[in-house]
């Protein structure tokens, strides 16, 4: 049972990384949103130029689109130049080339380029916070050529990316219930999330750290209590979301509302000998807590790591980061808009690729949205009247949020509000919605059950290798090229396609391997306590007796 209960979400986090490790190598140099500046960036962080210094684009062009002088502004004042080692510059590399012609192959990156000497670039992402920016451009500097810097600096992001997703998998983990926990988690890791996990620039972090935190303090819902080994974790995710971006400590300070919300009540109380039993393994096991005092200090050190970040990013916000006026006009302008750009969201959630310029096939985004939409009318019916509650007031005030930051701060700088910048928001439907069923799972009919805890990892599994068969068709033919393109590609990333998609392959394999535990998977006793239950932080540590307050919470 034990091994069985560990070998789930091994092969989770297993998936989640070689998924991962395909798109860093399959996706063509440049083809991340704003790659190029994020590489001038990251190099510069990594170099210790933390702020650069102020310049402007050389020949700014938007045509005749509303706004365009608003924009060429917004970029000039965002823009910093830094000075790049020999062979770091992402200009005469010549990444990307024919961006957003998706009906041609990039075999134009094949071309010759000459090793440039030591120079200086502008990266119009310069005046944003340079904290996470700094830990793959310290990579990236010691590398040779601007090609291996570009891989060598995906790769650090996919490993932080990798172990973050790997937090939300132990947070939302849980026995009696098996694979149906962290179904949520699957559906919150969609092909966009695994794709700005694996190109340059901290969005993809800020995401996968924010689908971490909100696992966490999910869990800390739990009627059992936070496992001793969540607070650090609190600590460190927290503060690594809040430096991550702007937005990233609206992220962290949102996080405990959210946990506050769906709480479960705790039933046991001084006289309750379970509540004896663990407070007198805490003291056997940690001499050093053996008091309330202390345990009840244990969380202030880790609350102060993220409180730490979220100050830093406030400060670099207030000193160097401009911002941009609220306009009455811009914001009207921008609720007439909200239901183009919601439309455009919900496809860039699960997965428009390159500059959000590529999409997947639709029955793709029609299979995902499927999914989430099962799962969060399940948990509707299945949890109590307190938990359908809270999950409708989670929704409502995740999408205030997303107007708010949309029509207020985003939509003023005259650029479209990309899916991704709201992305964190959005993981918080399918990370509520299967915590509530996890609370539940022990009461669901078998018929509910089971397809659920096979199906989503299967249907996940399928869209994953959609997502990057597509994205790597563009590059190697074209979007109007023979779909089965092996043999026949113009381009090939490094070490040819094989390599890449074996790697793909492998991580679907996983998410298979995955959905058959849940066959396997013993039912939940009815009246089990799968909120959670003493944990001493191994994945496979719950208990197995049947728990009469768990039972008796209220409807």
């Amino acid at each position: 049972m034990h091994g069985r209960g560990r070998l789930a979400p091994l092969l989770l986090v297993a998936g989640f990384s070689l998924l991962l490790a395909a798109w860093v190598g399959s996706n063509a140099p440049g083809f991340g949103p704003d790659e190029p500046a994020n590489f001038v960036k990251e190099v510069g962080a990594g170099t210790g130029q933390w702020s650069g210094t102020p310049g402007r684009l050389a020949h700014p062009a938007f045509g005749a689109q509303p706004g365009a002088p608003e924009r060429i502004d917004w970029i000039n004042r965002n823009s910093r130049v830094f000075r790049l080692p020999a062979g770091l510059d992402p200009g005469p590399a010549g990444f990307p080339c024919d961006l957003f012609r998706n009906w041609l192959s990039v075999r134009c990156l094949d071309r010759p380029h000459s090793r440039p000497p030591a120079t200086r670039a502008l990266s119009y992402v310069g005046t944003y916070e340079p904290y996470v920016y700094a830990v793959p451009g310290a990579a990236m500097a010691r590398t040779h050529t601007a090609l291996g810097a570009l891989y060598t600096g995906r790769a650090v992001t996919a490993a932080l990316v990798a172990a973050l997703l790997a937090v939300a998998v132990a947070a939302a983990w849980n026995g009696p219930a098996g694979p149906l926990s962290v179904a949520g988690v699957l559906l919150a890791a969609s092909p966009m999330v695994l794709f700005m996990g694996s190109v340059l620039g901290t969005n993809g972090i800020e995401i996968a750290a924010a689908t971490a935190l909100f696992s966490l303090v999910l869990r800390m819902g739990r009627e059992a209590g936070p496992p001793r080994w969540a607070w650090p974790a609190v600590g460190v995710v927290g503060a690594l979301l809040a430096l991550a971006r702007p937005t990233g400590p609206a992220w962290v300070l949102l996080a405990p509302l959210v946990g506050l919300v769906l709480a479960q009540r705790r039933t046991r109380g001084r006289g309750d000998p379970g509540a004896s039993q663990d407070a007198t393994r805490w003291r056997g096991t940690n001499r050093w807590r053996g008091t309330n005092r202390w345990r009840r200090a244990w969380p202030v050190p880790w609350l102060g790591l993220a409180v730490g970040g979220v100050v830093a990013t406030a400060s670099w916000e207030r000193a160097v980061q401009p911002h941009p006026g609220i306009r009455r006009g811009l914001v009207i302008e921008g609720l007439h808009r909200l239901p183009h750009d919601a439309d455009a969201w919900v496809r860039q959630w699960v997965g428009v690729f390159g500059w959000a310029s590529l999409p997947m096939p639709t029955y793709a985004y029609r299979i995902w949205w499927l999914a989430v939409v099962v799962l969060a009318l399940v948990a509707l019916a299945a949890g109590p009247w307190r938990a359908r509650l809270g999950f409708v007031a989670v929704l409502v005030g995740a999408a205030v949020v997303a107007v708010g930051l949309d029509v207020a701060v985003l939509h003023q700088t005259r650029f479209p509000v990309y899916g991704r910048y709201l992305l964190p928001l959005a993981v918080l439907l399918p990370l509520t919605a299967g915590e509530i069923i996890t609370r539940r799972a022990a009461r669901l009919p078998a018929a509910v059950r089971r397809p659920l805890q096979v199906a989503v990892p299967l249907l996940v599994a399928a869209v994953h290798l959609v997502g990057l068969w597509a994205n790597a068709r563009r590059y190697a033919v074209g979007t109007g090229g023979p779909g089965w393109f092996l043999g026949r590609s113009q381009w090939n990333p490094p070490g040819g396609w094989s390599p890449w998609f074996a790697l793909a392959v492998a991580g679907a394999v996983c998410l298979v391997g995955f959905a058959l535990t849940g066959l396997r998977a013993v039912p939940a006793t009815p009246g089990a306590p799968t909120g959670g239950g003493p944990d001493t932080g191994d994945l496979t540590a719950y208990p197995t007796a049947t728990d009469a307050s768990y039972a008796t919470e209220q409807e």
